[in-house]
């Protein structure tokens, strides 16, 4: 799989957009050229062909409305003119509407789009573009654009694995004629981790770009482009077909190109062609938004930032994943300034080196919340969280003004590999997106998540929402090697010294639930009764100074 983190760094950030946040990757110095992905895609597709591009140029690859990590566009049914209208703003606020731009795909009818409505790249790469003599009827796009909807039950995830082995196997992938084979090489399992991870990212707005790409004709605007447009595609391309059509369009602004499969070639054409009109431009510095990166000596951590301004907002600590935190952060941000990082080794954010403890994990955290210009933060800590907050507080006791503990299961304990393992991908039958969702669900119904035992039942309401487990799912996906990480660091930790360093006001949920068993041992804490509803408990947690609930 390709790496963010060879020799060539790639730096991710987000410009805001009409209100709506578009997620980037960049790397590089030299003249700007700009990368777009194909559907259902992010920039993860040209995280190799970054890096190879590096060597001359500052390369951006940006993620589409409703793919990766960027908004979604506002229409119900977006089309190929709403999509570039929004490319040629994003480009703009980025200082890069003159910058060569590549595009493959569904991206290529965007980018040629936003040429045919005046933009002014110096040079436009399509490689591969489709164009059917007769666009797809709205009843082959409904059928091909199947809705992606997960429910409680985790069904959705054995539907979409097959549709995306499927995919690759024939056009339309519903259709398994032999003659509807693809003549193509079988991808790798490295390319399908990547593609399985675009995909459940963009979950059910995969389809917002590829179905307004079946519906848009790009023979018209081909034939008016102004700019120099070069429409290529590789000989194994299914696309590859279409050249011909292109060809003829009569435009002498357009020059077409049959490329070999041999990546490595297409890698060198893909730099040569880049070459034309590409010119220096600073990028601007990325700007706080609800979503940012925050930089620490160990790598980069991914944050969501809500609610109202507040100089002590909350910071919520939830591992191994944040499906906890983000219930926190919604119920809470309605009275407080809500920080959730994706801890290191979960989601977008950045591992931390084999062996961390919870002090390296604690140091991270300092250094990101001193880079986001925080003076002091409330610290949240849930579950297996519990200890990391302790540790924030004892390592920066100047930095946290109070410390809350939301459960506290038996972590001192040895659970042995089972806690939180590595998740090995399966290319064949893809069990590794059912043992995901199982932990997880598991995890909200038991502690821990492998004991069935009557002991084991928790007595908390379990957070069972599709969408929720979704978004955990998404995130261990990313990471399916060390999403277990912070858990990690907490079951390996010294917790019979960690709480007595903590100097912080102190305060802690207690409940019948098992994974607050050890509560109780928290002498120096303020014990308060945990509601059983979260926006109940985010109510306490918000009012601590001005109601002083009873110790109990």
């Amino acid at each position: 799989m390709p790496s963010e983190h060879s020799s060539i760094s790639i730096t991710r950030a987000y410009v805001c957009v009409h209100g709506r946040l578009v997620h980037y990757r960049t790397c590089g110095q030299g003249p700007c050229v700009v990368l777009l992905h194909d559907s259902p895609r992010s920039s993860r597709l040209h995280l190799t062909t970054m890096q190879f591009l590096a060597r001359r140029f500052t390369v951006v690859a940006l993620d589409t409305p409703g793919y990766g990590l960027s908004d979604p566009l506002p229409a119900r049914d977006p089309t190929i003119e709403d999509f570039a209208a929004f490319l040629g703003e994003t480009l703009r606020q980025l200082g890069l509407a003159r910058a060569p731009l590549y595009a493959t795909h569904t991206s290529a009818k965007i980018a040629l789009a936003l040429a045919d409505a005046g933009g002014a790249m110096a040079q436009l790469v399509l490689d591969g573009l489709s164009m059917p003599e007769t666009p797809a009827d709205d009843a082959f796009i409904a059928r091909y654009m199947r809705p992606f909807a997960p429910d409680p039950g985790g069904a959705y995830l054995a539907a979409e694995w097959s549709r995306q082995r499927d995919m690759l196997r024939w056009f339309p992938w519903f259709d398994t004629r032999p003659e509807r084979r693809i003549a193509m090489e079988a991808p790798d399992a490295a390319w399908m981790a990547d593609y399985g991870i675009d995909l459940f990212s963009a979950g059910p707005h995969y389809s917002d770009a590829y179905a307004a790409a079946m519906r848009y004709d790009p023979a018209p605007a081909l034939a008016r482009v102004t700019v120099p447009t070069i429409v290529a595609a590789r000989r194994d391309d299914v696309l590859h077909a279409y050249l011909a059509r292109a060809g003829a369009c009569g435009n002498p602004m357009v020059t077409t190109q049959s490329l070999p499969a041999d990546t490595a070639q297409w890698r060198k054409w893909l730099l040569n062609a880049l070459a034309d009109g590409a010119r220096e431009t600073a990028l601007p510095a990325p700007q706080p938004a609800a979503r940012h990166y925050t930089d620490h000596r160990g790598g980069a951590l991914h944050i969501t930032r809500s609610g109202p301004p507040d100089d002590q907002p909350w910071l919520i600590l939830s591992a191994p994943t944040t499906l906890q935190a983000h219930v926190w952060g919604r119920n809470l941000s309605r009275f407080c300034g809500v920080i959730v990082p994706d801890l290191p080794g979960f989601g977008e954010s950045d591992p931390l080196p084999p062996g961390a403890d919870l002090s390296d994990f604690a140091q991270a955290l300092s250094e990101a919340i001193a880079k986001m210009g925080v003076k002091r933060v409330r610290v949240l800590g849930i579950g297996m969280a519990a200890p990391l907050a302790a540790a924030l507080a004892a390592a920066c006791p100047d930095r946290v003004a109070m410390v809350a503990i939301d459960g506290l299961p038996p972590i001192g304990r040895t659970f042995g590999p089972n806690l939180y393992p590595a998740i090995p991908f399966d290319a064949l039958a893809g069990t590794h997106l059912h043992r995901i969702w199982h932990m997880l669900r598991d995890g909200e119904t038991q502690w821990p998540w492998f004991d069935n035992s009557p002991a084991a039942r928790r007595r908390l309401p379990p957070i069972l929402a599709a969408d929720a487990l979704h978004a955990a799912l998404t995130g261990v996906l990313k990471q399916p090697e060390h999403w277990g990480q912070a858990a990690h660091a907490s079951v390996e930790g010294n917790l019979a010294t960690l709480w007595d360093a903590v100097n912080a006001p102190l305060v802690a949920f207690r409940h019948a639930d098992p994974a607050y068993a050890d509560t109780p041992r928290l002498k120096q804490a303020r014990l308060i009764a945990r509601p059983d509803d979260t926006a109940a408990a985010a109510h306490i947690l918000a009012h601590l100074d001005a109601a002083q609930p009873e110790a109990s």
